[in-house]
């Protein structure tokens, strides 16, 4: 028997008669909420059903596309694509039916090619001799040029001659060098002397930047502006153009009735990279799925064929109204939807990003200069005041001694007045109209977004994440639309060809059928008349024989 105290041996850890920890178990869930069971995976949302597609009479192949995932119809493209559009199964189901693969030889490599590296060339110049060949290019003296800079004299500096300035600007070591001369100034040579006298001039580097990057606002913000409009014009076309949406429901039609039976059929909506993929399902007899799309809507609609041509003209750079003798001299052309798939948002993004970034450090500049210049001027009017005082206390003291009229000679000399800023005088305006053209801007490409997130959410696309990459697709599946009407209209030109051809060739062997015959009739007609003739005119045997 067990030792007293003991009643037998208790389960090992883990097994029978141990409570759960305190907050484990038997905590009933949240009300309204039910846990799903271990490995259960979340409902899907339930969406409207589709219309239900026939079966197709022979084994198809299979439109590889991926079905969109979709939490609700409501305002997307597959909300008005639920029932399905008409066509001609039992030709379909004989052009796609699904073929014998063929194994194919497997392809030796050939050998790659290798890149040639580009040469690069490292060329070593001498600073005095790169700032002397910069200096001649102004064509004038080292003064006039210092004294264009000092006043900012735009006409003068121009983008071209700013960028080169910058360039030949002192350096630290430069500066120590200038510091430590002491000499005449009128003996350094041309370059040494801009160096000499660009140092006087506080922050030049930093100011001629900023008038350098106030100088090329205007282009920059033009080529922002023109890529952020024709983004958004080209968003919009998509979202608002019934064809192109008429044809995706045709799309997806085919797609279902193709993929009947397996877990991709029965879809939704499919995701817009199939538009990408349509050329490469062929028929049985060579053609493509793009071009039995056209040749189906060439006999449904073929109004609907020109529809490309909606996204060929979507937005023109300048609107300028211009008289009707100067149309189409130096119009700039308008701008298509291929146009806009090579605009790369990014770049946009990173223009007025940087454009911010600019304004405010002018704006923190400018601002400081005008403290400086009304700390300056308070100064000025100190000193007159005291200046003023001082003579007033002189006269009144001894107004007859010759200190006091050496003291009152001397102390007439005023202060000098403030010199003028006038970088601060060029650059203010300018600041301003900069900083509404900024915000203007981003304005636009907020809509930009919006209008992109939009058309994400109307096609039911979740992994695209740049406009440019949507309106690729979208380029692409127009140039194979555009080339599959070509395609269907060569066809037919060659059909129509080929029946010329052969009614001429029919009529020409009727003709020659026809001409045969007058022939043989006419030599049978003269073989006749002749035998006659020569009936009558030979003797009769009776009459000679009497």
């Amino acid at each position: 028997p067990p030792p007293p105290g003991m009643g037998g041996i208790p389960p090992p850890p883990g097994m029978g008669g141990i409570p759960p920890p305190p907050g484990m178990g038997g905590i009933p869930p949240p009300p309204g909420m039910a846990l799903p069971a271990f490995g259960a995976l979340p409902a899907k949302p339930q969406l409207e059903p589709r219309e239900e597609l026939p079966k197709p009479s022979k084994p198809l192949k299979k439109l590889h596309w991926e079905p969109v995932e979709l939490d609700e119809l409501k305002d997307t493209l597959w909300e008005t694509t639920l029932k399905n559009l008409e066509f001609d199964m039992v030709d379909f189901d004989k052009l796609f039916q699904k073929a014998v693969r063929k194994k194919k030889k497997k392809k030796t490599p050939g050998s790659a090619k290798k890149s040639v590296p580009k040469s690069v060339s490292l060329l070593e110049s001498k600073r005095e001799v790169n700032i002397s060949i910069a200096l001649n290019a102004f064509k004038m003296t080292v003064e006039r040029l210092c004294d264009s800079i000092t006043h900012i004299e735009l006409h003068v500096l121009n983008p071209e001659r700013l960028i080169s300035l910058i360039k030949i600007l002192p350096n630290e070591e430069e500066e120590k060098a200038v510091g430590k001369f002491k000499g005449d100034p009128s003996q350094l040579t041309k370059p040494s002397l801009f160096q000499y006298e660009m140092c006087k001039i506080p922050h030049i580097r930093k100011r001629l930047e900023q008038v350098l990057f106030m100088s090329t606002l205007d282009s920059r913000t033009t080529v922002m502006r023109v890529n952020i409009k024709l983004v958004w014009h080209a968003l919009r076309a998509i979202l608002k153009n019934p064809n192109i949406h008429k044809i995706m429901h045709l799309v997806l039609t085919i797609g279902n009735y193709m993929n009947h039976g397996n877990r991709k059929g029965n879809a939704h909506g499919f995701h817009i990279s199939l538009l990408q993929k349509l050329n490469v399902t062929k028929s049985t007899t060579g053609l493509s799925l793009m071009d039995w799309l056209v040749n189906h809507l060439a006999r449904k609609d073929a109004k609907i064929l020109k529809f490309t041509s909606d996204f060929r003209k979507l937005y023109k750079p300048t609107e300028k109204k211009t008289k009707e003798k100067d149309v189409g001299i130096n119009e700039e052309p308008a701008l298509s939807l291929d146009d806009a798939a090579r605009v790369e948002t990014d770049v946009i993004l990173q223009g007025l990003s940087a454009l911010r970034g600019k304004l405010k450090e002018l704006g923190k500049d400018l601002k400081n200069m005008a403290k400086e210049e009304e700390k300056a001027k308070a100064e000025v009017m100190r000193r007159k005041s005291s200046l003023k005082r001082g003579q007033q206390n002189a006269t009144l003291s001894s107004p007859n001694s010759p200190t006091s009229a050496r003291t009152s000679a001397t102390s007439t000399r005023e202060p000098s007045p403030v010199p003028t800023n006038h970088f601060y005088k060029a650059m203010v305006s300018q600041f301003i109209g900069a900083a509404k053209k900024s915000k203007k801007l981003d304005q636009m490409y907020n809509d930009m977004i919006k209008t992109f997130n939009r058309l994400k959410r109307f096609l039911g696309v979740k992994d695209i994440e740049k406009p440019e990459d949507l309106l690729e697709i979208f380029s692409e599946f127009l140039a194979a639309f555009d080339q599959a009407v070509y395609d269907l209209k060569a066809r037919e030109k060659k059909r129509q060809r080929d029946k010329r051809r052969a009614e001429t060739a029919n009529e020409r062997r009727a003709r020659k059928l026809e001409k045969t015959n007058a022939n043989r009739s006419s030599s049978r007609g003269r073989r006749q008349g002749s035998s006659l003739e020569k009936s009558m005119s030979s003797p009769n045997v009776h009459d000679l024989s009497q």
